[in-house]
């Protein structure tokens, strides 16, 4: 997947402490002056968006609604447009990052950011998840509880981020959206296939412990035994005249 990527020719220094070098032909501005923050007014018939750690930010009810308190009263709330940079406030430390794929309306520790001319919010969206997985969101913030960060957008806007081109924005993030696809591909499978040898060890479990399989040792060596499984099998009862039988009557 990664095989065929190439460096850039060349590098510079950035002022971006978890970037250090960035390619030559990038720049470095301040978020704020990429990103607009927004304070729209939640419409009527808004539902509720929510902002994931995965990445994942759409309407709850797309997602799952068990887990969630449910709000009676939405005061404070937000809107929140398609399209969106949504920064959890609280959680952005964990990833909670990305863009919305909905229209709705957001609690208020939600980061609503509306992206400028040639800036690119998906491409975004991956760099604050860099910046959390870097664990630089968390080194910044100001936890107000345990595993929790305070990042508003004040914190956020100060932030000196890159800025490729709008057109090496977008081939980044086509590039990471493919590799993600292929790569979760790999682990649904993975995980697939774990669940079914947990099946089939369950099973010899059961089988070993309830007596239905003999377990016979093949070898006595420690740390080089092998075993074989079968069905215990009942010797058939002896007939009247056999050796078995006269052997037997003979004690």
């Amino acid at each position: 997947m990664i095989e065929g990527l190439k460096p850039y020719a060349e590098y510079k220094e950035s002022e971006i402490p978890w970037a250090p070098a960035i390619p030559s032909s990038w720049q470095t501005e301040r978020a704020k002056r990429l990103f607009t923050k927004m304070q729209r007014p939640v419409r009527p018939d808004d539902d509720v968006v929510t902002c994931f750690r995965d990445g994942r930010v759409t309407l709850r009810r797309n997602r799952r609604l068990r887990g969630f308190t449910e709000a009676t009263v939405f005061s404070g709330y937000q809107g929140i447009r398609k399209g969106d940079l949504v920064i959890h406030g609280m959680d952005a430390f964990a990833g909670a990052i990305g863009v919305s794929d909905s229209d709705g309306k957001g609690t208020p520790v939600y980061n609503v950011c509306e992206p400028g001319p040639g800036v690119i919010a998906s491409y975004y969206a991956h760099t604050v998840r860099e910046m959390s997985r870097s664990q630089w969101i968390l080194a910044l913030a100001k936890g107000i509880r345990e595993r929790s960060t305070d990042f508003r957008y004040e914190m956020f806007g100060n932030q000196i981020v890159p800025l490729p081109p709008p057109d090496e924005q977008a081939a980044i993030v086509r590039f990471l959206d493919h590799a993600n696809r292929k790569i979760d591909g790999f682990i649904r499978a993975k995980r697939k296939l774990i669940g079914l040898l947990n099946e089939q060890k369950q099973a010899i479990i059961h089988r070993a412990v309830t007596g239905k399989d003999e377990i016979r040792r093949m070898k006595d060596e420690i740390g080089n035994s092998s075993f074989i499984l079968h069905p215990f099998r009942r010797s058939p009862p002896a007939s009247p005249g056999s050796a078995t039988s006269r052997s037997m009557g003979a004690h």
